[in-house]
């Protein structure tokens, strides 16, 4: 099959945007591309509702809705911190108030684990602490190295959405001020390519949006309904809910942070409830990958087979974020080589 000059020109771009993506995986700066797309797209899509909704804001829409974003990003942004802050003056101002919780819950999954695993736990508190001590002593090294990890991974997140934000407004603007323009088929080709990838964010990020909403109703359904018909209740089972809707919004992360939450709450009331618990959260998050390669493979014309293997291979060569890239990414290639009739 003999490719056409436009054809060849295409095909290195994806090529370019290929090793690109690789490389950001690789020096694990993929999360600030994620993020970037993310404000980019809203910036569009708010810019586009506004420019609809209200007619009397004309071009303003388009500054509107980047100041409008960048607000609720501050707000998240310092909300979530100022909670961490409080939480944590709460824990400084009455030290004893908080042992004496660690120690009703260290008690309780001291009693609701088999004696065959309990036989292997401290015996008081004081033991517990000693061994917490030991363990930071040992790994101090390493627990650094976690925590630097976590806030770089942050400031990239942060980075990314800044520049997501500039981005859009910089393309609100061109599309304002250019009436017409004429481009070499290199930009062209480059262009097409970016076209591409958002297109295949905003599928990425409509699915994230279903099997968030999946999780939370199979979630209340079971918190709710199934494990009341075996008189088990679990504590804070509305919050948890809420929870699962909000965190499972952010791909495999959010669904970790609220799926460790869950089992540590299911331990205050016994160890075998948090099995179950723990053995329910695994099967919805298998349902999900599923659910998740069918929603994007109808849009791009794939097979779940086809997104699962790229899913598993992406994780298991660049870890947790290539699981998270691994459906833009594989949609990205399948889409572009289908617009150049490649396949």
């Amino acid at each position: 099959m003999l490719l056409n000059e436009q054809q060849k020109i295409g095909l290195f771009f994806v090529a370019l945007y290929s090793i690109f993506f690789i490389i950001f995986m690789q020096i694990h700066l993929m999360s600030g591309v994620i993020s970037g797309l993310l404000t980019y797209t809203l910036t569009q899509k708010l810019e586009d509702f506004l420019a609809r909704k209200m007619h009397r804001w004309g071009n303003k829409a388009k500054l509107f809705s980047v100041l409008l974003l960048s607000l609720l990003i501050m707000v998240l942004l310092i909300g979530s911190f100022g909670y961490l802050i409080s939480w944590v003056i709460s824990v400084a101002k009455d030290p004893q108030q908080t042992l004496t919780h660690i120690q009703n819950l260290f008690n309780s999954i001291t009693n609701s684990l088999p004696k065959e695993l309990s036989n292997y736990l401290p015996d008081n508190l004081i033991e517990l602490r000693a061994n917490a001590l030991n363990f930071i002593k040992e790994h101090v090294l390493y627990l650094q190295s976690i925590i630097k990890q976590l806030f770089h991974s942050l400031l990239i997140i942060i980075i990314g959405m800044i520049i997501g934000l500039i981005a859009g407004y910089q393309q609100n603007k061109r599309n304002i001020t250019e009436t017409s323009s004429t481009s070499t088929i290199y930009m062209q080709a480059l262009k097409d390519g970016l076209d591409r990838l958002i297109l295949v964010f905003q599928y990425v990020a409509f699915s994230q949006v279903i099997i968030a909403l999946f999780n939370t109703i199979m979630t209340a359904i079971f918190l709710l309904v199934v494990l009341p018909l075996f008189g088990i209740h679990l504590p804070f089972s509305k919050s948890l809910i809420l929870a699962t809707f909000i965190l499972g919004l952010i791909p495999i992360i959010g669904n970790l942070i609220v799926n460790t939450i869950m089992c540590l709450v299911a331990f205050t009331i016994s160890f075998w409830i948090a099995v179950i618990v723990l053995a329910y959260l695994i099967i919805i998050h298998k349902v999900e990958y599923i659910l998740n390669a069918k929603i994007v493979g109808t849009r791009i014309h794939a097979g779940i087979c086809e997104l699962l293997i790229a899913m598993v291979l992406s994780e298991t060569l660049f870890g947790v974020i290539g699981l998270v890239f691994a459906p833009i990414f594989y949609a990205f290639l399948k889409l572009s080589l289908k617009q150049l009739k490649l396949i």
